[in-house]
């Protein structure tokens, strides 16, 4: 019988959280799904366990490659994969029993849109003492639920984590629309631009609002476990490259890139040298894609997200801003 939902799971030396997360995905109260788990190259063990749940479950497909990063890990995913949705889960994460069958009924009730995605939980400070649940900022503010829309319709889910895990894609529509994640060495934030692309490629979009993956935090609220900042300039780069590409001019839409973009440069100000040739330059090309007034009169991007971005906008073309918004 063919799969409703291929789920793929990128996996590399992910021991410790692998035999929680594969048993939450096996454990879904729909059984018609297929579980693609593609080994990374893992040195620690994690391969045995995959070959482990393959032997005693069918649904499990298991792929070994050499390392190659978490993009090219998903795209040989995709490759194996035979449903006509495909769900990602990242391997130190777990899922609720319901969450597959969840969006499928999602999919089904509203004619199988591009993209069906849900809330998740946030399992902050993990595996320390002060762990604990938070959902998702997203959760009750997307204001389309349950019925399709599109993103320059509301454009919530830009303002917040790059949660690519928290839904399935119409396999069809990533096809025809050659959606794939960028293979970038290691982990690299393969997952912004494929956010960016998927969402405002997707003619459909069908938000659940319910809380249905468990998604670890280990380092909350810092990048300093980011050391090379071209991850953090590149990712965001590449996403106004989509932007570009596809025309996008709806409000909404730019407006939550401009707020991720603002955000990164805070953190790029707060754990980097920004004098640093290199990082300057970068920041000075991202600077120039992001429209100033846009920044300023918006009512959602956060004042200290705005204030990282104008430290690297001159006075002179700050005016020059200004007397444009003026005189238009």
């Amino acid at each position: 019988m063919k799969p409703n939902v291929s789920i793929i799971i990128p996996i590399y030396n992910v021991k410790p959280f692998l035999e929680q997360c594969l048993e939450s995905v096996l454990a879904q109260d729909m059984p018609e799904i297929e579980v693609v788990c593609v080994d990374d190259g893992s040195t620690d063990g994690s391969s045995d366990i995959i070959d482990r749940f393959a032997a005693r479950d069918e649904r499990i497909v298991a792929v070994h490659k050499e390392n190659g990063g978490y993009g090219k890990a998903v795209n040989r995913g995709l490759k194996h994969a035979t449903a006509d949705y495909i769900g990602i889960v990242e391997p130190d994460d777990y899922v609720d029993p319901t969450m597959y069958r969840t969006l499928w009924e999602a999919a089904q009730r509203h004619g199988c849109p591009d993209v069906v995605k849900a809330a998740y939980w946030r399992v902050c400070a993990a595996g320390t003492e002060e762990e604990h649940m938070l959902p998702a900022n997203y959760l009750h503010c997307v204001s389309k639920v349950d019925e399709p829309f599109q993103l320059a319709e509301d454009a919530e889910f830009l303002f917040h984590h790059p949660s690519i895990w928290s839904a399935i894609y119409r396999r069809s529509f990533l096809d025809e629309h050659n959606i794939r994640m960028r293979e970038i060495p290691g982990a690299g934030w393969a997952d912004n631009p494929f956010l960016m692309e998927t969402l405002a490629e997707a003619r459909t979009i069908v938000y659940v609002d319910e809380p249905l993956y468990f998604y670890r935090e280990f380092n909350v609220g810092s990048s300093s476990n980011v050391k090379d900042p071209s991850i953090i300039y590149g990712r965001w780069l590449d996403m106004d490259d989509i932007v570009k590409a596809q025309h996008i001019t709806a409000p909404r839409i730019l407006e939550g890139h401009y707020n991720r973009g603002c955000a990164y440069l805070e953190m790029l100000n707060d754990d980097f040298d920004v004098e640093d040739p290199e990082i300057k330059r970068n920041i000075k090309a991202m600077v120039a894609r992001i429209d100033y007034n846009a920044v300023i009169t918006s009512q959602k991007i956060p004042q200290n997200y705005k204030d990282a971005y104008q430290r690297h906008v001159s006075a002179p073309a700050r005016l020059t801003h200004k007397i444009g918004r003026v005189f238009k």
